[in-house]
């Protein structure tokens, strides 16, 4: 396994910085055991408004391709808050070691964390970063409400298994997310 020498530097949106602090020191509240990882890397982050956040950064709501240690294999998932896994079950959740390690990388980053049950070390690579739900107003639009979230699971679950992440056969994602950027 190649060693990680220096952590790479992390970019979280604004909103997600809110809700992940709220929720880490609730659960840290709890004796959550992973809720310092989640809260020392909220404290290394850069911070930028949602709109702003490079298409190449992993975040909340966000494809995120991903290599473990030295495995050729990569995998798929969408990032999710841990509060929104009922919506969407087969989400990585943000506070899972994993999750919090692949917090705010971008494509190439390598970043290590580890598993507490075991101690086992893990170095997670970030391969590629797929399409965003969108969670904030467009300008001149309403808001993608919780309902409408909930009705493109389905259609968000299908596009995992497309190698480019953005989309099923026959589905338009970006047309069903998001009408504005169709």
């Amino acid at each position: 396994m190649h060693a990680v020498h220096e952590l790479p530097p992390i970019t979280v949106t604004t909103l997600d910085f809110d809700r992940l602090v709220a929720f880490g020191l609730d659960a840290y509240l709890r004796g959550d055991r992973h809720a310092d990882f989640l809260l020392s890397e909220l404290k290394r982050a850069t911070l930028c408004p949602p709109r702003a956040l490079p298409g190449e950064v992993v975040s909340v709501h966000r494809w995120v391709h991903y290599r473990l240690d030295d495995d050729p294999t990569v995998r798929g998932q969408l990032l999710v808050h841990p509060l929104d896994l009922t919506d969407l079950p087969d989400g990585l959740s943000v506070a899972s070691p994993l999750g919090t390690a692949l917090l705010g990388l971008r494509v190439g980053d390598r970043m290590p964390f580890r598993i507490d049950g075991t101690g086992t070390r893990h170095v997670a690579t970030v391969e590629g970063v797929g399409w965003r739900l969108i969670d904030e107003p467009i300008p001149g639009h309403d808001a993608l409400t919780k309902a409408a979230l909930s009705l493109s699971v389905a259609a968000a679950t299908k596009a995992a298994s497309c190698p480019d992440g953005l989309g099923a056969p026959g589905i338009d994602l970006r047309a069903l997310l998001c009408p504005a950027l169709g």
